[in-house]
């Protein structure tokens, strides 16, 4: 890959790419600090990656740097007392925490291939290319997270009406 090429790949793909990672991270910080691994990682990799696979690289090295950064902080949470942390002051409208939750709930793979498929738009067939799965395993995980987030959001919302009309 040349310069050029990495170029490209970079202004066609660091927006799709930060969206994922902040939606894995939920963290801007985390989410810049992903991005800027997988791009390096590109960059030093750029002899042996082709410009056809330089996409489904960058986000399979995200979602790796992204998996172990996250057992790192649970090792490191375990260790240390943290302090309660204060609420955020963000202000969110019942739809999308109720979407949030129900995301939550879901394994890392379905995560993946919801944000992937959902949210940035690639096929099944990209998406299978970006994971290193095959084309049955992303749909059967596809129809599964669905489902589950289906289930979710109505268990959620119901909550939340019966407790509305608690009080």
């Amino acid at each position: 890959m040349k310069t050029a090429d990495y170029n490209t790949i970079v202004k066609e793909v660091s927006d799709r790419l930060f969206r994922y990672a902040l939606k894995l991270t939920t963290d801007t910080e985390s989410a810049k600090d992903l991005v800027q691994e997988a791009f390096l990682k590109l960059w030093n990799s750029r002899d042996k990656v082709t410009m056809d696979y330089a996409k489904p690289f960058l986000y399979r090295v995200l979602f790796n740097k992204m998996v172990d950064d996250k057992r790192k902080m649970k090792r490191i949470t375990h260790m240390e007392v943290m302090p309660e942390q204060v609420g955020k002051d963000r202000v969110y409208n019942e739809e999308k925490e109720i979407i949030d939750q129900a995301f939550e709930l879901l394994e890392d793979k379905q995560k993946q291939i919801i944000m992937l498929r959902d949210w940035d738009g690639y096929s099944y067939e990209e998406i299978a290319e970006i994971l290193e799965i095959n084309l049955n395993q992303v749909k059967v995980n596809l129809f599964r997270a669905r489902k589950k987030m289906k289930i979710a959001v109505t268990s959620i919302d119901n909550n939340i009406l019966d407790r509305k009309y608690e009080n």
